[in-house]
């Protein structure tokens, strides 16, 4: 399966994306799938073909392009914003946009999913406050590395529900206490599952393991709940 490539335009610079569009006659959901620190690499590639090949028009955008690794990486690590996970912070605002242009494509029957993971796992969060985002799927969060990766103000805007995945033996990126921290705010709304044997990347370094199988078929089974009619 080849991905349609396209420049998508954010603000003040351009994102390069891959379309992955299932087989047969749309529209389809609408699924964004965003690179953990690693970028958009062979491993993210393969996702998007099997969630479109579950029947899901797939955007999976490079993060790094023009610039980004910047944005992206020292800024959510060193800066203000990245540490309290802002609303207001310009890559939130670009990630808000990619799910806008993803929305707008004739393909897509305007029912939303995304994942984040990691470094973008916050941004799901943060996405989760959009009414048409029906299935935000959140990998161990560390984009807010203070607190729940979110405040309690923006998470009451959450109407849910929201699935998170976390490893147990995660213990500096995302430990319990900050998975606990994020369940505090969400009550219910936030769907845990927690995966013994596995510590973070569980779509990277523990991708082939059972919790990292696992994690992608909980997913999955989310997203045919919450997208399809």
């Amino acid at each position: 399966m080849n991905p349609q490539r396209m420049t998508v335009a954010v603000g003040r610079r351009t994102v390069d994306v891959e379309v992955y569009r299932p087989e047969g006659e749309g529209p389809w959901p609408g699924v964004l799938l965003l690179h953990e620190l690693f970028g958009l690499n062979d491993q993210v590639r393969a996702d998007a073909r099997d969630l479109a090949a579950h029947g899901y028009l797939t955007m999976a955008p490079d993060l790094f392009s023009a610039d980004g690794a910047a944005r992206f990486c020292m800024r959510m690590f060193f800066k203000p914003e990245g540490l309290l996970n802002q609303g207001a912070a310009e890559p939130v605002a670009e990630v808000n946009r990619l799910l806008d242009v993803l929305k707008a494509l004739p393909d897509c029957n305007g029912r939303l999913g995304m994942i984040g993971m990691c470094l973008t796992g916050g941004f799901a969060l943060h996405m989760a406050r959009r009414d048409d985002l029906a299935a935000p799927v959140v990998f161990h969060h560390s984009f807010g590395v203070m607190g729940a990766g979110i405040d309690a103000a923006e998470a009451d805007q959450i109407r849910g529900p929201v699935l998170g995945h976390f490893g147990r033996d995660d213990k500096v990126i995302c430990p319990k206490s900050r998975a606990d921290a994020l369940a505090g705010l969400l009550g219910d709304r936030l769907q845990q599952n927690w995966y013994d044997g596995a510590g973070h990347g569980l779509r990277s370094r523990f991708r082939h393991t059972p919790a990292g199988r696992a994690a992608w078929q909980n997913t999955l089974r989310f997203f045919a709940e919450q997208l399809r009619p």
